[in-house]
């Protein structure tokens, strides 16, 4: 069943870590800022919606795009935030499937040009601050 086209308060976002430094400073309770920080052109940060996909599928999407990066990474688990969490300070939370995820969704920073460059680590350091941790099982 595909998950509903707006995202809820409530809804647990994983952004995916492939880092094996960033898995373990987060089994330690410290999520990394760079797990939440993207290239300077991106306009938004990739999330899972964890609520809508069993685990075992949520995992699967996980590696293919591990697999996929240059150079092939390993998957080693999620930093869970709240979308309520997610969409303070002006970001905004959307709901963005992709026919390789159903559970897709984007974190929009909605802050353009150089600005980005400027505010995305004060972002990346709320939203890892706002992060659990959650291995992969």
């Amino acid at each position: 069943m595909d998950p509903p086209a707006e995202c809820d308060a409530d809804e647990d976002l994983g952004r995916g870590v492939f880092s094996r430094r960033n898995r373990n400073r987060a089994r330690k309770g410290n999520i990394d800022v760079s797990v939440f920080l993207e290239s300077e052109r991106a306009e938004s940060i990739s999330v899972d919606r964890m609520n809508h996909a069993p685990t075992d599928e949520l995992v699967e999407w996980s590696w293919e795009r591990a697999r996929n990066r240059a150079p092939s990474r390993q998957f080693y688990g999620w930093a869970v935030l709240k979308v309520r969490d997610a969409a303070m300070n002006g970001r905004t939370v959307e709901a963005t499937p992709t026919p390789q995820n159903r559970c897709h969704a984007d974190i929009h920073l909605n802050v353009v040009g150089d600005e980005r460059k400027h505010q995305q680590k004060g972002h990346a350091v709320e939203l890892a601050s706002h992060s659990r941790w959650l291995d992969v099982p």
